[in-house]
This record gives C-alpha cells, sequence and structure tokens, in this order.
C-alpha cells in the first residue's frame, strides 16, 4: 500500500487559502477582539450608553424634580445590619438638617426614628413623576402632543418604601437646587455622550463630501475648497465656539435648538481636516480601473463619487469618527462648564461642574466632593473612546495584525 504525504502538505495551503477570502471586516473584527482594553472600553461605553437611554427609568427621580430643602445633602447611608449586628434588608435614615451656629453650616444628621427600606422596581406615588419611556422619548415634543403621547410611566429602578413620599433616597447626594446626583448623571449623560457621536458624524459627513468633491474634479472647485479650509483652519477653535455660543445665549432658544447648535458649532470646526485625507485619497481612487470603467459605462460623477469613491475610504473614516467623538466630548464639557452650552432646566456633565466649581470654597472638595462625581464620569468616557479608537485603529492597519 502506497501513502502519500499530501493531506499534511494540504492544511497550510487551506488555512492559507480561508485567511485570503476573509473580508476586511472579518479581518479587522479578529484583530480587535484580541485588543483586550479596547473590548472592555467598548462594554463600559455600552453600559453608559444604555443608563443614559433609559435614565428615566435608572433614575429615582424625574430630571426637573427640585427639592429646595435638601440642598446638598450628603449620599445616603445604606444599613445592611439591624440594632443586633443581624444581616437585614437594606434600608436607610431620614435625613434630617441643622444649622450649627458657630459655623453657620447645615449639618446633616441620621434620624434612627424610622427605617426605609429599599426595593427595586418602584413606582413613584407622585404624578409628577411621570415620564415618556424609551424609545418613544426620541419623539420630538411637539409631534408628542399631536400624537396625544403624554407621559404615562412611572416605574424607576429603586426607591424606598415610603408611601408618603416625603424621605428622599439620594445616592450619591443632592446638588445645590436639592436635585439628584446619580440621577443628573444619567440625564447628563444623554447630552455629552450624544453630542460627541452627532457632531463626529456631521462632521464626516461634510469632511468626506466636500473631500470628494475637491478631489475628484480639481481645478477650480479643489481651488476653492481648499482655500476655504485654510480660512477656516485660521480661526482657532474654542474663541470661535465661544462667539456662536455668546449670540445665540440671550436668544432663549428651546434646549432641543441649543443642542443642534452645539452639534453643528462642533461640527464646522471638525471637518476641515477630514476633507484633506479625503481629498488625497480620491486624488489617487480617481484614477483606478473601476472608476474609469464606470465612468466609460456612463455613470455620472456624483455616482462615481458616492458608490465608488467614497466607500473606499470608510476604513480611515471609521477611524477618524472613533478617535474624534472624545474630542467633541471635552470640548462640550467645556462650553457648558463656562456657562454657554446646555441651559437648564436640561443638564449636561460640563454643566453640573460649573455648579460645582461655584457653590464650593476652599474646603469645598472635602465637604461637598459628591458634586465633582460628573468629573470622573468624563474621565472614563473619554478614557474609553480613546482606548477603542486605538483598538479600531490597530484593527485595520495592516502593520498593527498579529
Amino acid at each position: 500500500m502506497i501513502k502519500t504525504a499530501k493531506a499534511p502538505n494540504q492544511q497550510p495551503a487551506q488555512r492559507q487559502e480561508e485567511s485570503r477570502s476573509k473580508s476586511l471586516t472579518t479581518i479587522a473584527w479578529e484583530q480587535f477582539r484580541k485588543h483586550q482594553l479596547a473590548r472592555l472600553a467598548l462594554v463600559i461605553l455600552g453600559i453608559l450608553y444604555v443608563f443614559a437611554a433609559f435614565a428615566d427609568f435608572i433614575a429615582p427621580y424625574k430630571e426637573t424634580r427640585i427639592y429646595s430643602s435638601l440642598t446638598f445633602q450628603p449620599p445616603a447611608t445604606i444599613h445592611w445590619r439591624d440594632e443586633n449586628g443581624n444581616f437585614s434588608r437594606p434600608y436607610i435614615y431620614a435625613m434630617e438638617g441643622v444649622i450649627n451656629r458657630e459655623t453657620f453650616k447645615k449639618v446633616w444628621t441620621e434620624d434612627t426614628s424610622q427605617k426605609y427600606y429599599l426595593k427595586f422596581f418602584v413606582h413613584s406615588v407622585n404624578p409628577r413623576d411621570k415620564y415618556v419611556p424609551f424609545p418613544v422619548n426620541l419623539i420630538p415634543e411637539r409631534l408628542r402632543q399631536q400624537l396625544g403621547i403624554r407621559p404615562w410611566a412611572t416605574l424607576h429602578l429603586f426607591g424606598i418604601d415610603d408611601p408618603t413620599d416625603r424621605v428622599k433616597f439620594f445616592l450619591w447626594g443632592s446638588d445645590d437646587l436639592g436635585r439628584d446626583v446619580f440621577g443628573q448623571i444619567w440625564y447628563g449623560a444623554r447630552i455629552s455622550l450624544t453630542i460627541g457621536i452627532f457632531a463626529s458624524i456631521f462632521a464626516l459627513t461634510l469632511g468626506m463630501l466636500m473631500g470628494g468633491l475637491a478631489g475628484y474634479f480639481g481645478g477650480w472647485v479643489d481651488e476653492i475648497i481648499m482655500r476655504f479650509i485654510e480660512a477656516l483652519t485660521a480661526i482657532p477653535g474654542i474663541p470661535l465656539l465661544v462667539t456662536m455660543s455668546a449670540i445665540f445665549l440671550p436668544l432663549n432658544l428651546p434646549t432641543s435648538t441649543v443642542f443642534f447648535l452645539v452639534v453643528v458649532s462642533l461640527a464646522v470646526i471638525g471637518w476641515g481636516g477630514i476633507a484633506r485625507t479625503v481629498r488625497g485619497q480620491v486624488l489617487s481612487l480617481r484614477e483606478r480601473d473601476y472608476a474609469t470603467a464606470a465612468k466609460a459605462l456612463g455613470a455620472s460623477d456624483w455616482r462615481v463619487i458616492i458608490n465608488h469613491l467614497l466607500p473606499q475610504t470608510l476604513t480611515y473614516a471609521i477611524i477618524v469618527m472613533s478617535l474624534a467623538i472624545p474630542g467633541y466630548i471635552s470640548t462640550e464639557a467645556v462650553l457648558s462648564f463656562v456657562g454657554l452650552g446646555i441651559q437648564p432646566p436640561s443638564t449636561s456633565w460640563g454643566q453640573m461642574l460649573a455648579t460645582a466649581q461655584s457653590f464650593t470654597g476652599v474646603n469645598g472638595l472635602g465637604e461637598r466632593w459628591w458634586i465633582y462625581i460628573p468629573g470622573i464620569f468624563i474621565f472614563i468616557s473619554i478614557l474609553c473612546w480613546n482606548l477603542l479608537g486605538d483598538g479600531v485603529r490597530d484593527a485595520f492597519d495592516p502593520k498593527s495584525r498579529k
């Protein structure tokens, strides 16, 4: 019986053939999965965005609820043992604020006369806490009114067993208006986290379109677009944003309008660099055989640009978008911090930090540390987006593949 040695030699060839048949998306995903920090960042960002989407359900109180007598109440202490030291259902005590006659500061103490047990999936007894749940709240308010959709949900993730609605449970304390900081974090995340995505999409779309036109047509079209980008680049970004915000701020515009204007302002100063890079890529791509063949078959210039040239730059677009989002998040936080971004009653992380800076003195960080929690979330979100962007860049870069 004659034995052949072809089988062992065919196995490496088969693996090589399988690797060649994989698409760029499959290869990039396999490389991304090897980047542990990027995977962790993706999970953390996913949690943040889910909590932001369901903020009305996660937060125990509505965004606009203000308790003027409970300003700067410290985070509630959750007790797990009873008076005898035995394990018990988690409960809290009501907090009472008393003015210290020597320092004239409010001192919060626990009233141990009654326990208030914590429980999950609590329905609010106050009719003012009704809200429109996600994703119905994505419908504009005016359209909801025309359709007859009114706030109807009252379910919250957790709360306390208090039918009188007298005692408030502030997991992370309260701010200068007596609002729940824990809830405001997730309400503010809707603005701080989504504004970066919308601004990057806007800037990316505009940059790819203008860069594609400049690279494909060349000539006077290229000259006009490039000179306009150079003029725009000469204007400092932050002063431009401050000027635009100062113009629209006295108009008392609705929050949705302010949000749109901030997104447009961030996109206006961010599309120039994208357009330059896309222009350079299109200059080389327009001479490829598939582009020439498309024009020979009668395809219009617009069709060649949209269907054949710009899709070849999607790898660059994905990388740029993942790396640009943290910059937009920090810029929005700066604008809101100086009072030129999102205005009350809506909130954002930058606006919450502005409040923290306004109502703390020399000893404020030690006495009211909980109002600086938004800064931690800004740091975490920017760090995670940067790690995610590094992972995406390495996944699409052939030189970084393992």
